[in-house]
């Protein structure tokens, strides 16, 4: 019923198809993982800027301001 040529074409038709599912796969997992970086140097930016150092005022010193009051 089907010739070489069919089932030859068949067979690169169904490689391809899995090819692809696995390019699919393989692009959504990257993705999350990207995220995950993204997310992860946000967290660690945010910790730096939170822990500085300690002998560093919470707020600005305010020197020669002519309404200290």
């Amino acid at each position: 019923m089907f010739s070489q040529n069919h089932l030859f074409v068949q067979t690169l038709i169904d490689e391809k198809l899995a090819a692809a599912a696995a390019e699919r796969l393989v692009a959504k997992t990257s993705t999350t993982s990207h995220l995950k970086a993204r997310f992860d140097g946000a967290v660690k930016s945010a910790w730096s800027l939170l822990s500085g150092p300690a002998e560093r005022p919470a707020t600005p010193t305010l020197i020669n301001y002519p309404f200290r009051g």
